[in-house]
């Protein structure tokens, strides 16, 4: 808590989430709102007017510059803000934050990012998380860090540069496979498996072939080898695992980062402590959005 002036609203506006910070003059945060207004949700509201509805109390603020993150600056989005390319720092992004179509507010959308993926001709891109990223580098100094979601990210970071980074559909292919391949028929009242997890990593890191090892879900149920409740840790070990063995392949062991909260992000530092990675350090995921939408409004000069 801070007894300085308002002087900025900031959020990470997602496909499912939104997280509203009020900041002081001194970059401290006076007032946190977490609201069900992510785009998803919308209904028949317009961005602005959703915004709008959440600006009470603390928030209510007009006057205010307003700086947004996440897919809300997507092409389905309220103002599409285009991707800026790796290598990219502060100033960079900051050059690609776009003014979002609006009369009654001063609102402004952050960029994603966009990077070279190993294979020739194709990228990968991130909306939300280069905010956690510099807003982590900007307090922490520079990392590789992971963010693990619908859509994980292993980003590398060097002198306050985000050089380049990968993606993985793991969060959204393990649900995919759960609940829309024969791989569910055999899952039956889930528990953590702690011991079934770290078989699904080490199988991972021990095997290329992934779509085989995916359907070792199936006969290690069909056959009794794993029990029902915990074939679901089994492949979500595989899938973690197989990002991790990837991972390890391009830049080898070293410090990590991991950023956010919840299960998932414990799973990902279990999986990460058995592969060798002795070396993480847990960062807060909202703690690390509002740092770096502060770090962009400084460095946009919007406060």
């Amino acid at each position: 808590m801070t007894d300085s002036a308002p002087a900025l609203l900031a959020a990470d506006w997602g496909t499912t989430n939104f997280r509203l910070f009020l900041f002081g003059t001194d970059g401290e945060i006076i007032a946190r709102h977490t609201a069900n207004i992510g785009l998803k949700n919308l209904g028949v509201l317009t961005f602005e007017q959703a915004l709008l509805s959440v600006m009470k109390e603390d928030f209510a603020r007009p006057d205010l510059p307003i700086l947004l993150c996440g897919m809300v600056g997507s092409r389905t989005g309220w103002q599409e803000a285009p991707y800026v390319h790796c290598p990219a720092g502060l100033p960079e992004i900051v050059a690609g934050i776009v003014t979002a179509p609006s009369d009654k507010l001063r609102a402004k959308i952050v960029p994603g990012l966009s990077a070279e993926a190993d294979h020739k001709g194709l990228l990968n891109v991130m909306r939300g998380e280069e905010t956690q990223i510099y807003g982590l580098a900007s307090k922490v100094g520079d990392s590789s860090y992971v963010l693990p979601g619908t859509h994980c990210k292993w980003a590398q970071v060097e002198n306050g540069i985000v050089t380049g980074f990968s993606s993985y559909m793991t969060g959204e292919m393990f649900q995919v496979l759960k609940r829309h391949s024969i791989l569910g028929d055999l899952m039956e009242d889930d528990i953590d498996d702690e011991a079934a997890f770290l078989l699904g990593v080490d199988r991972a890191l021990e095997d290329k072939s992934f779509l085989s090892l995916v359907f070792s879900v199936r006969t290690e149920g069909l056959f009794g080898h794993i029990q029902p409740e915990s074939l679901s840790s089994y492949l979500s070990g595989l899938l973690i695992g197989s990002e991790i063995r990837a991972e390890i392949g391009r830049h080898g062991v070293r410090p990590v980062g991991l950023i956010g909260d919840g299960t998932l992000v414990n799973l990902y530092e279990r999986a990460l402590k058995h592969t060798g990675f002795t070396q993480i350090t847990r960062h807060d995921g909202d703690d690390a959005s509002a740092a770096g939408l502060w770090a962009m409004a400084q460095q946009g000069k919007l406060i």
